[in-house]
């Protein structure tokens, strides 16, 4: 789990004692072990992921565009304890194997992507909402070959919060067999998503 500065999770962790970053970028996280993929999902919208150090350097080389890098200040390492004497007594949380921290010195290195490429879209209606009150399904206004990265923008604001990305963001990542990140192109996303939007018949075309 990662947090932002405008996230309250952000100020469960600075009220447990953690330093304020200098830098209101800078991303707070708390792993469940040292080893890490080369991609961690949890956010969306302008920081959908953190990447390694060496995930920054593959991606840095190819001179990718539409986004940044902000640092990450691991707040918490955790592992599966050991639960030294059973109980059969208190709330149902009280068996819950707790976690114990791993020593932050084994932390690895990480850094917050910030998304700062956009790509205007049409709203398949234009409110940007459909008749069910979803997200609209929507299609690029022309072709898009930069940003590398980049946000869905409609009438100059940001449309959705989800990520999208370049054919050749794609292949850099293959070609470097980074690990936990897949692929899926914009027509079938969006031709899926269109299938699980519940719009009134009156309302479809």
């Amino acid at each position: 789990m990662w947090y932002q500065s405008w996230q309250s999770g952000y100020d469960d962790i600075l009220r447990r004692g953690f330093p304020r970053p200098e830098s209101e970028r800078t991303v707070l996280a708390e792993l469940r072990s040292p080893h890490v993929s080369d991609f961690l999902h949890h956010g969306s919208g302008f920081v959908p992921f953190l990447v390694s150090a060496h995930t920054r350097e593959v991606l840095e080389r190819e001179h990718l565009t539409g986004f940044d890098y902000a640092s990450v200040a691991i707040a918490k390492i955790a592992t599966k304890g050991r639960r030294v004497r059973s109980s059969d007594k208190g709330e149902p949380e009280d068996s819950i194997l707790k976690s114990r921290g791993v020593d932050l010195s084994n932390a690895p290195t990480l850094f917050a992507v910030y998304v700062n490429g956009f790509a205007d879209v049409i709203p398949d209606y234009e409110s940007g909402r459909t008749p069910a009150g979803s997200v609209s399904p929507f299609r690029l206004k022309g072709d898009v070959s930069s940003p590398d990265l980049w946000l869905p923008r409609y009438l100059g604001k940001p449309f959705s919060a989800w990520i999208f990305c370049s054919e050749k963001f794609r292949r850099v990542c293959e070609a470097g067999e980074l690990s936990n990140i897949r692929f899926q192109s914009f027509e079938e996303f969006m031709t899926e998503f269109r299938a699980t939007v519940d719009v009134p018949r009156k309302f479809r075309y």
